[in-house]
């Protein structure tokens, strides 16, 4: 009886399979829905701070300014997420901006809504 021939690993016959930070998906969505539907609860996320920090007792000069600021402040936390935490650069996004552009409108929109919304309930004013 003669012995069974030992193969070596190869990638045609290994069924071992690297995970690439391309074929990684939370959920069933792919990279750029995920960075949609991220940032725009990051907008509405901005609207809740900018309203229970209480900036819209300011003025309209000055809580302007303040939203701005938080809209930035919180937009560039999801940049960061985006980018470092899920890994997701150019390649996976196809664009070299894309890790910043996607889903900015949505959460300009989102943002000024939940703003407006949460002013008007939370700060009702007699007629």
């Amino acid at each position: 009886m003669k012995p069974a021939p030992i193969r070596a690993l190869s990638s045609t016959g290994s069924n071992i399979s690297v995970q690439t930070a391309k074929e990684v998906h939370l959920g069933r969505l792919p990279p750029a829905s995920l960075v949609y539907w991220l940032r725009l609860g990051f907008g509405v996320l901005a609207g809740v701070v900018y309203n229970l920090a209480g900036f819209g007792s300011l003025g309209v000069g000055l809580g302007t300014l303040s939203m701005i600021t938080v809209g930035i402040g919180v937009y560039s936390v999801s940049v960061f997420l985006v980018k470092n935490l899920l890994g997701y650069g150019p390649e996976v996004l196809k664009g070299p901006n894309k890790h910043v552009t996607i889903g900015m409108g949505s959460y300009v929109i989102w943002m000024i809504f939940t703003t407006i919304l949460l002013y008007t309930v939370l700060n009702p004013h007699p007629s």
